[in-house]
């Protein structure tokens, strides 16, 4: 089985004087029939710095720019927009778009 999945990578926004990376693969693949789209979800944890990291979870937005009946094709991307989780009481915004898609060849879903 074949499954298109995204990379996300990047940097929070700053807080408190430090930044993390972050980098992850999407996950589970959503259909949106009624928006002739999809999303998929994702969930990781950020680099360390400032001696902490965070996780980070969530949904991408709908597709854009694609071209399949639930919005695929081999050019499109989504939009991200979530906040980490909160340590050392703060969190950091995580904004951007995901690459156009790659297809896991032989995956389980």
């Amino acid at each position: 089985m074949n499954r298109v999945r995204h990379r996300m990578e990047g940097v929070t926004s700053l807080v408190e004087n430090h930044r993390h990376l972050f980098s992850n693969v999407s996950d589970i693949v959503v259909r949106v029939p009624s928006q002739r789209s999809h999303f998929h979800l994702f969930r990781a944890i950020t680099t360390t710095a400032d001696g902490h990291r965070h996780l980070y979870f969530g949904q991408t937005g709908l597709s854009i720019n694609g071209t399949g009946p639930f919005g695929g094709g081999p050019n499109h991307f989504h939009r991200v927009n979530v906040l980490t989780q909160i340590t050392q009481g703060h969190r950091h915004r995580i904004n951007g778009t995901t690459t156009t898609n790659r297809v896991i060849r032989n995956s389980r879903p």
